[in-house]
């Protein structure tokens, strides 16, 4: 295929891959369909009343959860203080709670990953543009 109709394909697959990764991770469910670890609540927020607001409700915006493209390849990856906040949650590792220096060391919660619907999406994608050549 002409660089040009690969680089459409390349970019309209990272658009609908970027999008599936938005809707699940608002939905908080790791790539396997599992939820993601409940939050623990501290003594404050008890007292308070429980969490109401979902995890990562703002790191699924467009301002931090990027679609980027290239001729041959595509990534979907968070930009800015953002993609330290994911990388401590994808991975479950220590990080600081506050300025004091306060380490915790955060449950795993996989916020990118290929589904297989994604994957089978990716195929159809293809393969219509194939059609199409």
């Amino acid at each position: 295929a002409e660089p040009a109709a690969r680089k459409a394909l390349i970019k309209q697959i990272a658009a609908n891959v970027r999008r599936t990764q938005a809707e699940r991770i608002n939905e908080n469910k790791n790539p396997d369909g599992s939820q993601y670890e409940a939050r623990k609540t501290s003594r404050l927020a008890e007292k308070k009343g429980s969490i109401r607001r979902k995890m990562f409700r703002k790191m699924a915006r467009a301002k931090w959860l990027k679609a980027r493209t290239t001729a041959s390849e595509a990534s979907i990856e968070f930009i800015g203080y953002a993609s330290r906040i994911a990388r401590v949650s994808q991975y479950g590792l220590r990080d600081r709670v506050n300025k004091r220096g306060l380490e915790v060391k955060y449950p795993q919660r996989e916020l990118l990953g290929l589904t297989g619907e994604e994957m089978n999406m990716i195929e159809d994608i293809v393969l219509s543009s194939m059609m199409k050549w």
